[in-house]
């Protein structure tokens, strides 16, 4: 009895061929098969194998989707499919499914992490194994785009799930994950590396976030910068509008006015602000939201007015020129640009 209506303890109400019980021993012996070849057999032979297992789990995804518009409870079924390794195994597996495959493998995962009794259980099963998350996160590197979708949503319903993230090695492979050339690849994961950085709701998330980059200050702003010197434009488009949301979050401030006090990072924000690449107007955009915070600092170092005063012409003459085809774009720097232009002509 994996499911049964509110209140009731029947089994699931559905005409499948197969119960419950049978189909959990069907996908059970159908990841045995994939698993004893493993090593062994070239990648048609794995596709063989790989349908069978597929196969077996788009009966369980019907079975639960019956059961769910029938109104009945899936809650044990799907700590079941948790109880035998079964989803951690199709996360395994999931880079060798077909497109459909991997949907019905996302799918499982989703209605696990939706449903408010079950997800208590695997946030659980998850802390217990945690090379769950290693598997999710490895999808970064190989177009599995499901499993990203996967990594997103434990992250976002779990401050477990995001504590053990941010505190691992894992955090750390996004530097070299987010730095691909391949454009989607690349998108994907920084929608992942926003999630761990700036995307939380819960104070004690947005505590741990502001507690992870000043412990990791200079590491972690050193590959950052890396990545704002990329000679792969998306990259550095997305990285300058990870950084600005970053240092705009009202609890990284002291991160912020740390990051502010050294001249080198003024100095890539102005290579940034100045470019003269046509299609450079959107990194424009993102590098005045950073390049800003330099300039309204009240308490404003020697060497970072050094720098101003040295670079005053070109900043002059690119904000100057933001501001005369600001109304020819769609883009809007509001009351800040001008406030800018005014407190650069001041520095002598």
């Amino acid at each position: 009895r994996f499911g049964a209506k509110k209140g009731d303890r029947a089994k699931l109400s559905t005409n499948m061929a197969f119960e419950p019980a049978q189909l959990l021993k069907r996908i059970q012996v159908a990841i045995d098969n994939v698993e004893k070849g493993l090593g062994k057999m070239d990648s048609k032979q794995r596709a063989i194998k790989s349908k069978g297992l597929e196969d077996a789990m788009r009966d369980i995804v019907t079975l639960i989707e019956k059961a769910e518009k029938a109104q009945e409870d899936v809650t044990e079924f799907l700590e079941e499919l948790m109880k035998l390794n079964i989803l951690k195994s199709l996360i395994f597996h999931l880079h060798y499914f077909t497109k459909e495959g991997k949907q019905d493998v996302r799918g499982l995962w989703l209605k696990s992490i939706r449903n408010r009794k079950a997800r208590k259980t695997l946030w659980n099963h998850i802390r217990e194994n945690p090379e769950i998350l290693i598997l999710l996160v490895r999808g970064a590197s190989v177009k599995c785009y499901d499993s990203g979708e996967i990594f997103r949503a434990c992250l976002i319903n779990s401050s477990a799930v995001h504590y053990l993230v941010l505190n691992s090695p894992l955090v750390w492979q996004y530097f070299k994950f987010v730095a691909q050339e391949d454009f989607e690849l690349s998108s994907d994961a920084f929608k992942s590396f926003k999630t761990i950085l700036s995307r939380r709701k819960a104070d004690k998330e947005k505590r741990g976030i502001t507690k992870f980059l000043k412990d990791n200050f200079d590491m972690f702003f050193k590959k950052f910068c890396d990545l704002l010197m990329s000679d792969v434009f998306h990259v550095k488009l997305q990285a300058l509008k990870l950084l600005s949301e970053i240092l705009q979050k009202r609890e990284n401030f002291s991160v912020m006015v740390k990051f502010i006090s050294y001249p080198s990072h003024l100095h890539l924000m102005i290579d940034n602000l100045c470019a003269d690449d046509s299609r450079e107007k959107g990194m424009k955009f993102q590098a005045f939201h950073v390049f800003k915070f330099f300039v309204a600092n009240p308490k404003k170092g020697k060497t970072i007015l050094n720098v101003l005063r040295a670079r005053r012409t070109e900043i002059l003459r690119t904000l100057i020129e933001m501001k005369r085809t600001e109304e020819q774009s769609e883009i809007e720097y509001g009351r800040e640009l001008p406030l800018l232009i005014d407190r650069i002509r001041e520095l002598e």
